[in-house]
Formats: C-alpha cells, structure tokens, sequence
C-alpha cells in the first residue's frame, strides 16, 4: 500500500484543518490494514485524517474520515475519477506526522453526522468474520470491517438514528 498526500502542496498542509490522504491499495491488500496504520498515528496528527482508498482509478471506491479525539472511523462510497493519482505526492505516515505537528487543531467534520452522535457503533473481527455492535445488538458475520460498518448504517437509519444524510461514524476493535 502506498499513501499519497492530496490536495494542497505540503506547505499549505501544515495549515489544513484535517489531513487528506489517497491510498492505493495492491492486490490483496485491504483498507483495514491501512484504517490500522493510520489509527496509530492519528493520535500524534492532533486533527481529523480523511482518506481516499483506491485500488482503480475508474471503479467506485471508498473514502473515510478517523477522528482521533473518538477514535471513530466514517466512510462513504465516492465514483471512481481516471487520473486521481496524476501528481500526486508520494508520502509516508511519519512525514505526515511532522507535516500536521505544524498546525493547529482539530478542525469541523467534512461529512455529514458528528463522531460523539448518540448512535454507539463498534466493529470487530471474531474466528468467522467481522461484526458490529450497534447500541448493543450484534450483528455479521461479514467479510471484512467495511462490509459490517455499510450493514450497521443500513440498520441505523431503518431505526431512524441517523438521517439520510448522515453517516454512521464507528470505533474499530483489532
């Protein structure tokens, strides 16, 4: 797997609200690998980290926002879009590091639905597969942490605790 940095030159970085940050995944990799990577940093970035995970430019993929302050993940699907990786800057999680340690705090959420909401969601991996927990009631198995986070926000919403708007914002158990 391979992060890029997205958006603004590195300077311009430094004063970003949140981090924005394109994986590519290669075959066989999985985003949970990187959501576990970027977690172990995010503690030190002291703001929100967005990332985009791309294994094809021209199919849909997924994007993600992690807060540290919650320790909880949102994703969303986005449309494919050819030439998204054109000029970007191949970077590793250290730098990224030392690129938000020169900013400020934290900054507004970029999706819709706020990570302290009420719904209470945690998603872990048990010997068949990946669960969620939503407000007690478990759920899967399914095949990996973005499948059971996509079925948690499915369940939410036909509850009526998130708006159609909203997305379901999640604590990730290794």
């Amino acid at each position: 797997m391979r992060f890029f940095l997205f958006g603004s030159l590195r300077t311009l970085k430094r004063r970003a609200r949140d981090v924005d940050l394109v994986v590519e995944l290669e075959q066989g990799e999985r985003p949970e690998d990187a959501m576990v990577a970027v977690a172990a940093v995010a503690p030190q970035l002291r703001k929100p980290v967005e990332l985009w995970f791309s294994s094809s430019e021209s199919a849909p993929n997924l994007a993600g926002t992690y807060d540290p302050r919650s320790e909880r993940w949102a994703f969303w699907r986005r449309p494919g879009i050819p030439g998204f990786f054109r000029g970007l800057e191949p970077v590793s999680l250290d730098h990224v590091v030392r690129l938000a340690q020169a900013a400020g705090p934290y900054g507004p959420s970029r999706r819709a639905g706020n990570p302290d909401a009420s719904v209470d969601c945690t998603i872990g991996r048990d010997g068949d597969g990946w669960r969620y927990e939503l407000d007690g009631e478990r759920n899967g198995p399914f095949p990996g942490p973005l499948e059971a986070a996509s079925a948690a926000e499915r369940a939410a919403k036909a509850r009526g605790e998130l708006g159609p708007e909203q997305v379901l914002w999640f604590r990730l158990r290794a």
